[in-house]
């Protein structure tokens, strides 16, 4: 269904709750273990038109609509978007400013649903959060916060309760989830002791010893197409020379160094991010038995299902861990509350592996995680850098490949 010239629906204006932009039927509410069981590229058909509608609605709420964007969310249960705005009577508005960045905008698949706050707001509040978290001023221990998905809020993920001298007061609402602090998650032959051009998966290391992590990002500066490799800031240190493995295949412990990747040349804490400038690479991805083509790049919005080529899961027995779901799409940690391994504060996401499957395992941090389009496509998504404790723990955190590359001067690399 292409876009349309005019929007029609009905806003619930008495209690400003919801509004339908003629939303179509589905033909049966899917559970997320039905979707979960659909294969990477059965899935794509289901997401690939929210995927695209959500991108939309996202650059205009993070751009003109920025006053009244609350939040965004994939339903493919439903097979809708859900739009959070503070004032729904802005919905033609806001309709307006998706389609002027997509004019096939498919406006029959948007919700409007009512926001209590802004996400530029609610962001703020996050980080203020951190603040009193990190100076004792909060009687519990913070792991992540952000806005709450419906922008009713924020949400944060805490552990046990803590005596503090003089408790802050917070003015917006919070919801307390429990939970536990991150961890980072720091074809055999080829993805051990892979040759250039590199790919996003590629096992390195510094000292051939220890999990090491994970090639990321395959990029090229936009000032010279110069090919840049993008991995977490946590693995390495600026000036470090970065190798892939060597030796036989899952063997963390012989010692053993590659073929030189790069050195890592500058860090950005805040997307837990680094830049490996050396070797060649292509915009590819190691998957399951081969490699596969990243043709684009994209943010990651709630609902929707990613996967990720951590090196370290491939030589456990999951060669590419999906089925992870969006469940917030915009959250911090900082060294002190939540990503005590990092020692920095860092802005992404967070997803759950459906039924608490796999999400990821120490050595998978710098991944490339991706979703999977149709026609078998690869569409980048961002940089492992964090996850529940323990390998193969179902909460996967990673930032953001746009943020990213527009911090680094960076964009894909063209070449696959």
């Amino acid at each position: 269904m292409g876009g349309k010239s005019r929007w029609a629906g009905v806003c619930l204006a008495a209690v400003g709750l919801l509004c339908t932009v003629s939303a179509p039927a589905q033909a049966r509410v899917l559970s997320d273990e039905q979707i979960a069981a659909m294969s990477p590229q059965q899935q794509a058909v289901l997401l690939d038109p929210l995927r695209a509608t959500a991108s939309a609605l996202g650059a205009a709420g993070r751009g003109e609509l920025a006053d009244v964007y609350g939040n965004l969310a994939i339903d493919a249960n439903h097979g809708v978007v859900r739009l959070y705005l503070t004032d729904t009577a802005q919905t033609g508005r806001a309709l307006a400013a998706a389609r002027a960045v997509d004019p096939g905008l498919d406006t029959s698949r948007v919700q409007v649903v009512k926001a209590a706050y802004t996400h530029r707001e609610l962001d703020a509040a996050s980080q203020h959060l951190l603040d009193l978290a990190e100076a004792n001023r909060l009687p519990y221990q913070v792991y992540l916060a952000g806005p709450a998905p419906d922008a009713s809020g924020l949400e944060v993920t805490v552990g046990a309760s803590k005596p503090v001298a003089a408790q802050a007061s917070l003015e917006l609402p919070v919801n307390l989830v429990p939970g536990r602090p991150l961890v980072p998650k720091a074809w055999a032959d080829v993805k051990w002791n892979d040759t250039a051009p590199f790919i996003g998966g590629d096992a390195i290391t510094s000292s051939g010893s220890g999990v090491g992590c994970t090639a990321g990002l395959p990029a090229v500066r936009k000032s010279d197409n110069h090919p840049i490799m993008v991995t977490a800031a946590h693995c390495f240190g600026v000036g470090t020379q970065v190798y892939t493995r060597a030796g036989r295949a899952g063997d963390y412990n012989n010692g053993q160094r590659g073929n030189s990747v790069g050195k890592v040349t500058a860090r950005y804490e805040q997307f837990d991010s680094e830049t490996i400038d050396g070797a060649d690479n292509n915009a590819d991805e190691s998957d399951t038995d081969g490699w596969k083509p990243l043709s684009s790049y994209a943010y990651s919005y709630n609902g929707d299902y990613v996967c990720h080529a951590g090196q370290r899961s491939f030589f456990m027995g999951h060669p590419t861990p999906c089925n992870i779901k969006v469940t917030n799409q915009d959250k911090w940690c900082s060294a002190t509350e939540g990503c005590p391994g990092l020692g920095y504060r860092v802005r992404g996401v967070w997803g759950d592996a459906v039924n608490r499957g796999w999400g990821a395992a120490g050595g998978d941090s710098g991944a490339t995680i991706f979703a999977v389009q149709a026609g078998d496509k690869r569409q980048a998504r961002g940089v492992l850098s964090d996850g529940d404790a323990g390998d193969g723990a179902p909460g996967v955190f990673w930032t953001e490949a746009t943020d990213v590359f527009d911090h680094f001067g960076l964009t894909l690399n063209p070449r696959t």
